[in-house]
């Protein structure tokens, strides 16, 4: 290409020289073009990338929107169970402080297990049992 530029582009170059000159002109359009092929392909796959990456964080903020609410939700039925069990402890103090269990001495059978009907707060008529001893 030096011979070519000294002399100016087409006076005194012989066809040859014309001809090698065209040659390597071509083969540079060439190498140019598959690099314009080689970039639009890069660039295409890095489109599908993005698109591909904005999905993936579309997705992922929709999975996490749906975890913090289950998380809000679980907090207010825990906080909606403590304060059932807050009112429960409150109702059960109430109750027990408001109304002592009687007991009756003497009127319990032996032993550390008795049968329901023995209770002296038993409402119904305790039916021996056949096997009883």
């Amino acid at each position: 290409m030096g011979l070519i530029h000294a002399r100016g582009r087409h006076r005194g170059a012989t066809p040859a020289e014309l001809r090698a000159t065209h040659r390597e002109d071509v083969r540079t359009i060439d190498a140019l073009r598959a690099e314009v092929a080689t970039l639009t392909l890069q660039l295409d796959q890095a489109s599908v990338d993005v698109s591909g990456a904005l999905e993936d964080r579309r997705v992922a903020r929709a999975e996490l929107a749906q975890a913090e609410q289950a998380v809000a939700d679980r907090d207010r039925r825990i906080a909606d169970l403590e304060h059932r069990i807050t009112v429960g402890v409150r109702a059960a103090h109430v109750i027990a402080d408001t109304q002592p269990c009687p007991t009756l001495d003497g009127r319990f059978e032996h032993g550390p297990v008795r049968r329901l009907g023995a209770s002296p707060l038993a409402d119904t008529v305790e039916i021996p049992r056949p096997d009883a001893a």
